[in-house]
């Protein structure tokens, strides 16, 4: 929208200190839909999607090993691959698709329901994972997309993409909910996550790894993350 597109340029020229559109409010949860219905299947506590892409993925390791011959050499390097090109998706989505401030309403009708009303709700815990439903129909497209591109190689592939996705929402979850941890690792993620909710919203798109921001030049301002930790 056009609102949007403004505050973005007044955020870049720094005019403002963050695009209201994407300015945490202080409030634990909001109303994303009027329909009670609507509002309960977009919901999900964390536990179930981590539960149930862990059986999948299981699955169709199982299905790889046994029923298509493909060696467990190949399925671990696989399963690998798909892991890796987790993070790279989650990168790509979240900046390309959730961040790019156009003048579309269709656009920004997506980003608000998928990724906006985080950013104004950003500690609600039932909204830091895509509920069952969906998710499952956006990853049979995926595992539809696969199986066209390497047959039944998707098989392995598919299984280690979606265990990156459930590193994914788990480390989202963790990183809204729970202190930051001692561990170092862990707490420059933490803190990487934090700068792009109340620093930056246009930079440091990695969630379970910042390799893609170093890559792409996406990491945030070093003296305003720095304040993040105190």
């Amino acid at each position: 929208m056009k609102e949007n597109l403004e505050q973005y340029l007044k955020f870049k020229s720094g005019e403002i200190r963050m695009p209201s559109h994407l300015k945490p409010r202080k409030e634990l949860s909001g109303k994303l839909y009027e329909s009670a219905f609507m509002e309960r299947i977009t919901r999900t506590p964390i536990w179930v999607p981590q539960i149930m892409w862990l059986v999948i993925s299981s699955v169709f390791f199982w299905i790889s090993y046994a029923k298509t011959g493909i060696s467990v050499y190949h399925i671990v390097l696989l399963g690998i691959a798909g892991f890796i090109t987790w993070t790279l998706t989650e990168y790509i989505v979240h900046r390309f698709l959730y961040h790019t401030e156009t003048e579309s309403d269709l656009l920004y009708d997506i980003q608000y329901k998928g990724h906006g009303f985080h950013h104004l709700y950003p500690k609600d815990p039932e909204r830091l994972a895509m509920p069952p439903l969906p998710g499952l129909v956006f990853s049979s497209i995926f595992l539809g997309l696969f199986y066209l591109i390497m047959g039944t190689y998707a098989l392995a592939f598919f299984p280690g993409f979606m265990l990156g996705y459930n590193c994914y929402i788990s480390m989202h979850y963790f990183q809204h909910v729970v202190k930051s941890p001692m561990y170092k690792p862990w707490k420059k993620l933490w803190t990487h996550h934090k700068a792009h909710h109340y620093s930056n919203p246009y930079a440091a798109f990695g969630v379970s790894t910042r390799l893609w921001d170093y890559v792409f030049g996406t990491m945030p301002n070093k003296s305003k993350k720095a304040n993040l930790t105190n």
